[in-house]
């Protein structure tokens, strides 16, 4: 029988403390509140989440009668709804440290409220009890199989950049990019529009941290070679432009996505590379970046989504890279957990660095006493010396010249 659990934390966490993590996470909470007090005319999805994902999404519709509806929203009928109601479930259950639990949230086009959380809900009934019992052993399984075949890692990329003129006003990158390439755009929704200013590198995935930054001067160059404009500043970064924020997502696969690898890659990459940030990129925080943010992709693996830009020099994506694939392979002898402090915790997402150095020496030194480390080294040392003196980056600096992209035609 698989053993079903969730960290003894949220259980010591008090109201005050689950509501304020839910909201740093960009999630409204009325968990302060009796839920009967709401039920009139109101539409909630009870959602059992397990191990980053939904079990089960069902619709609750409270009518001004007290008449109650329950309905069952399916993945295969309704893709879109059960995704945005599941991401949103699984935000929550992370936020709270929890790896399962029953998450009862309210949703509207202003975003996610959560209700209520359960986290003990193997106990409702015994049918959902076989349910958590089989998901369990299915991820046991896989972690298992993992384990036995020692497969490393493969990593890919898509940062993004921003294209300005002298007078820092944006140009879209659709100018030159096209939606698809190794070098293309990407968009956002502005005034109910969706444009297309960002530009985004896709280099080819690599096991190997040298190859794939290989990979990446590649996509530079081809991304030099098809935006002529050469009087135009390249910005990297987490958002050099205010309300335009940038992501520095990285792309694994042949590892499998657990609770305790995102839990890790925060604390052991997200942690430090916010110590070294732009003030202006915490501004990004919580609608983008926030603490666990991924997303499943079809070729199997999935993106990490919670960095900003690591463009912003080949020291900083280099040692990003390397850092990432150190963790991915080595995350289940990472033990050291300070995000679920909860001053830490706010830190990070209000960009307080003196507090965030607080807690970095003990992270970057059982990285560095790994025997792996060796062959990680090269490219990690700069970027963990940039942190022990406590440098930052500068956002709006045009980061060609540090990647060797010529300025002139």
């Amino acid at each position: 029988m698989a053993v079903i659990w969730n960290l003894p934390l949220y259980e010591q966490m008090s109201i005050t403390e689950r509501t304020a993590r839910l909201r740093r996470s960009g999630l409204g909470s009325t968990l302060s509140l009796h839920r009967e007090q709401e039920n009139h005319f109101k539409v909630y999805y009870e959602v059992l989440v397990s191990q980053l994902r939904a079990l089960r999404v069902r619709k609750i519709v409270y009518t001004g009668i007290k008449q109650v509806k329950e309905t069952s929203v399916l993945r295969i009928e309704e893709t879109s709804r059960y995704r945005r109601i599941e991401r949103a479930a699984v935000k929550a259950a992370y936020a709270l440290n929890l790896a399962h639990a029953e998450i009862v949230l309210e949703a509207s086009e202003k975003g996610a409220v959560i209700t209520s959380v359960n986290d003990y809900p193997w106990l409702i009934s015994d049918d959902i009890r076989l349910m958590y019992e089989q998901a369990v052993k299915e991820t046991e399984l896989a972690l298992e199989a993992e384990a036995e075949a020692g497969t490393v890692p493969v990593l890919g990329m898509d940062p993004e950049f921003l294209l300005l003129r002298e007078d820092r006003s944006m140009v879209p990158a659709s100018q030159f990019l096209d939606r698809q390439g190794e070098a293309g755009c990407d968009s956002i929704s502005r005034d109910g529009r969706r444009i297309y200013p960002v530009a985004e590198l896709r280099p080819n995935p690599s096991a190997e941290p040298r190859e794939l930054i290989t990979h990446l001067m590649h996509a530079f160059r081809t991304a030099s070679s098809l935006i002529t404009d050469r009087s135009l500043i390249w910005c990297a970064g987490g958002m050099p432009v205010k309300g335009i924020p940038l992501g520095g997502h990285v792309h694994f696969s042949r590892v499998v996505l657990s609770f305790e690898l995102l839990r890790a890659l925060d604390n052991y990459l997200a942690l430090p590379v916010a110590i070294l940030e732009d003030p202006r990129s915490a501004g990004r925080r919580p609608r983008y970046g926030y603490l666990g943010d991924f997303r499943v992709q079809p070729y199997g693996g999935f993106e990490y989504r919670t960095l900003p830009s690591f463009l912003i020099s080949p020291m900083i994506a280099k040692g990003v890279v390397a850092m990432a694939g150190l963790i991915a392979s080595q995350y289940r002898r990472l033990n050291l957990r300070p995000l679920d402090q909860p001053e830490i915790h706010a830190a990070f997402y209000e960009g307080d660095r003196v507090m965030l150095r607080s807690v970095m020496e003990p992270l970057l030194q059982e990285m560095i006493l790994l025997p792996e480390y060796r062959g990680f080294h090269k490219y990690i040392n700069p970027l963990v010396s940039a942190l022990y003196e406590g440098k930052t980056w500068d956002e709006t600096r045009d980061i060609r010249p540090l990647w060797n992209i010529p300025l002139e035609p």
